[in-house]
């Protein structure tokens, strides 16, 4: 059997382990992994608290280096290669070097891009100043420290109040310089969480000197030397700072997709199926360049996750080597969990917000409760706080959020196979949840919201 060449374009998550699974399927195979710059496989989630000084070494966040790859997972690794076109009914590649500038094509038979997201920098004068930052890659967060161990910064002001601005505002706490987090929505974490929820996430950030401002960037203000002196916002103020950093989000990396002929979505991503095939019978994607099938609904979103990249690498991975062989892998889809956590409180979220749900069509109501994490007289019981998303109609669970300073993240990884199988609240009010005083109460708050929002669904009839 003549012995196939398949290229993997991209590092970090999906790329490494899109080349490793296919390897794996695949032994004879020829795999190629390019990545345009050095490190190819590194913990992206990491950043904030490496720039913090959790972290103190950037190599600690290094997963795998080039050379170990080769040699653990029999893959051809080539880092400051950048792949410039792929030309499918060709099966070419366009590859230039970094270093020396050379380009060259090069021949496979099937292609995986694993190209990633790239983060969104304001389309603003002065943008580009040497002291505003994202943080996105390795060299960013490299970058970032580099600067504030090289510069006085005294007030930070952040874009963005999701997830990374969160963490990069503690960031700065940390490092004893004062934050702002300009967010123009109703509250941080919009996107994740309720009103209510993001109004007790803001009373802990303002708690700890973070001040949080529903204002808009709309300028900077950019000294003869280079940088941003101040942000200017759509409520008129002008906000000194000497560093900003903009976290407002990603956007998926499909430009070599988009010059390769490939179908592209409306959201930018590549175009693929429940196998990760684009719309070139020889090319595959997978990762943050792509969108995913939600469970909850059959709807396609994008979502650019850890989790989701790995999983998606491997279904395209196996497709792309597996030559006829076995059956076809198939994406069955993701509920999209994630988490936080900001000064000691952890946020949780697994599918849909009642917003979130009312947007997708659902009649739907949410409920809340307040507990503890552990018998409430136990020493170190905490507070928790647990809300559900419910179908009206079933009493379908759609989603859940829980805070908490201890065991939240966990307890929302229960209700992830819930909302996956689309069990009733009047099922999971009747569930057998560990009782333990020094670990859990006898009735967990996932039990007692369960049962709320059942007799919900009673009243509601």
């Amino acid at each position: 059997m003549i012995r196939q060449r398949i290229a993997v374009i991209g590092g970090v998550a999906a790329g490494p382990a899109a080349a490793a699974h296919a390897k794996r399927i695949d032994p004879e195979a020829d795999v190629v992994l390019f990545e345009r710059g050095s490190n190819i496989s590194y913990g992206a989630c990491e950043l904030p608290y490496y720039v913090a000084d959790q972290i103190e070494s950037a190599e600690t966040l290094v997963v795998f280096r080039p050379e170990a790859f080769e040699r653990d997972k029999r893959v051809s690794v080539r880092t400051g290669h950048e792949v410039t076109d792929i030309r499918p009914d060709r099966n070419r590649l366009v590859v230039r070097e970094v270093l020396s500038g050379r380009s060259f094509e090069e021949r496979f038979d099937k292609f995986i891009l694993a190209t990633g997201a790239v983060a969104i920098r304001p389309e603003l004068d002065g943008s580009e100043a040497a002291n505003l930052f994202v943080v996105r890659s390795l060299d960013d967060g490299v970058d970032l420290k580099n600067y504030l161990a090289t510069h006085r910064v005294r007030h930070a002001v952040v874009l963005g109040g999701g997830y990374v601005g969160l963490e990069m505002a503690e960031a700065m706490v940390t490092r004893e310089i004062r934050a702002t987090v300009l967010e123009p929505a109703a509250h941080v974490l919009h996107r994740y969480v309720s009103a209510d929820s993001g109004r007790l996430v803001e009373t802990l950030l303002q708690e700890h000197g973070v001040a949080v401002r529903r204002e808009r960037a709309i300028g900077f203000n950019v000294s003869g030397s280079g940088l941003i002196t101040s942000v200017a916002t759509d409520q008129g103020e002008s906000i000194g700072c000497q560093l900003v950093i903009a976290a407002v989000g990603t956007r998926p990396d499909s430009t070599l997709a988009a010059r390769a002929g490939l179908r592209i979505r409306e959201s930018g991503a590549v175009d693929v199926d429940s196998r990760m095939r684009t719309s070139a019978p020889n090319v595959w994607a997978c990762g943050d360049c792509i969108e995913v099938t939600r469970v909850i609904d059959g709807a396609s979103v994008y979502s650019p996750l850890a989790q989701t990249a790995f999983r998606t690498a491997r279904v395209a991975a196996e497709n792309a080597a597996r030559r006829g062989r076995g059956a076809v892998a198939q994406f069955p889809g993701t509920c999209e969990a994630s988490a936080v956590k900001v000064f000691g409180l952890e946020v949780a979220r697994v599918g849909l917000t009642l917003e979130w749900a009312k947007k997708a069509g659902f009649d739907a109501f949410d409920v809340a409760v307040d507990g503890w994490s552990r018998v409430s007289f136990y020493p170190g019981a905490q507070r928790l706080r647990v809300e559900l998303t419910v179908e009206r109609r079933s009493g379908r669970l759609l989603g859940g959020t829980v805070i908490g300073r201890e065991g939240a993240a966990m307890r929302a990884n229960v209700l992830v196979p819930l909302v996956w199988r689309g069990a009733s609240v009047r099922e999971i009010r009747d569930f057998d949840l560990v009782y333990t005083p020094p670990v859990a109460p006898s009735i967990d708050p996932i039990l007692v919201a369960a049962n709320r929002a059942a007799e919900g669904l009673k009243s509601s009839h």
